[in-house]
């Protein structure tokens, strides 16, 4: 007898693309997109978190923190609550993270662990606080 496969979603966070202001609020929203391919179900967590200040974008590259999956992540200067789900219910999910005080560039990343092994990935973008 097989097991059942269900349509699962992976989640990606909208960043915002002009500067943001120090200790502004952000409402940020995990968007739904339906993966190619069936799956077992299984509890997904995601969350955002904010690495930095650095002076430019090319010295965040060259120093931004190679991270193992984890909500919240080590080392974070900010991060949302975390969020759970099922892999099979594709709703929008909202979190909010306070932008710090201090004006530079952060690496804002968003973080996914699926199931209770752990897997998950982690994306970087650049935000800037001036």
């Amino acid at each position: 007898m097989s097991a059942q496969r269900y349509a699962t979603y992976t989640y990606t966070v909208t960043v915002p693309t002009k500067p943001v202001s120090p200790n502004e609020k952000l409402t940020l929203t995990w968007e739904p997109t339906l993966a190619q391919q069936t799956s077992d179900l299984y509890e997904v967590q995601l969350c955002v978190a904010l690495f930095g200040p650095w002076e430019s974008v090319e010295a965040l590259k060259r120093s931004s923190p190679d991270l193992k999956p984890a909500c919240p992540p080590a080392g974070a200067i900010a991060t949302s609550d975390t969020v759970r789900t099922s892999s099979n219910l594709g709703a929008p999910l909202a979190v909010s993270l306070m932008v710090p005080s201090a004006r530079g560039f952060y690496d804002l990343r968003q973080i996914s662990i699926f199931g209770s092994s752990g897997n998950g990935m982690t994306g970087g973008s650049v935000i800037e606080v001036r």
